[in-house]
């Protein structure tokens, strides 16, 4: 059985923490760029809670899905 890398995990964490911090605001500036300026801020925040929601499913079922 092949034994898990500490730097290997740490890789992969840290990956997924930089591609998490990319979408948010590359999602909320794209769809941004499609409203007036005034409706910016409520684009921004619905992209925030959906891209939240969107994770803690992530975490409850496809977490439990992929590594079980």
């Amino acid at each position: 059985m092949p034994q898990i890398s500490p730097g290997d995990t740490a890789w992969v964490m840290i990956s997924a923490a930089l591609v998490l911090f990319m979408t948010i605001p590359g999602l909320a500036m794209f769809y941004g760029g499609l409203v007036r300026a005034k409706n910016m801020l409520s684009v921004l925040m619905q992209v925030f809670v959906i891209f939240s929601l969107m994770m803690v499913l992530w975490f409850v079922y496809g977490y439990s899905l992929a590594f079980t």
